[in-house]
């Protein structure tokens, strides 16, 4: 199990963590919300799981299969994995 941290901009996330969880040789845990850099405010950081195979990922977690989580925007695309879009302040 490696425990990730990954930076950049909100579009580079969402693009870097859907092409992971497409990827069939890695399994990847629930991503977090991304968080503030201090200082940036152009850039986020998320943390994340990979595992190698399921049964990996199982014997680290209770629950037996890893969740996806896709967010719905009402133009019958998908957008993200793992975190809602932000609202500006």
């Amino acid at each position: 199990m490696l425990k990730i941290r990954l930076q950049g901009t909100t579009n580079d996330l969402k693009w870097f963590i859907k092409m992971l969880s497409r990827d069939k040789r890695f399994v990847i845990n629930t991503p977090s919300d991304p968080q503030d850099i201090k200082g940036s405010k152009k850039y986020k950081r998320v943390y994340t799981e990979v595992f190698r195979t399921k049964e990996e990922f199982q014997r680290y977690n209770d629950s037996s299969e890893p969740e996806i989580v896709k967010y719905y925007y009402g133009s019958g695309t998908t957008y993200g994995y793992g975190y809602p879009k932000r609202k500006k302040k």
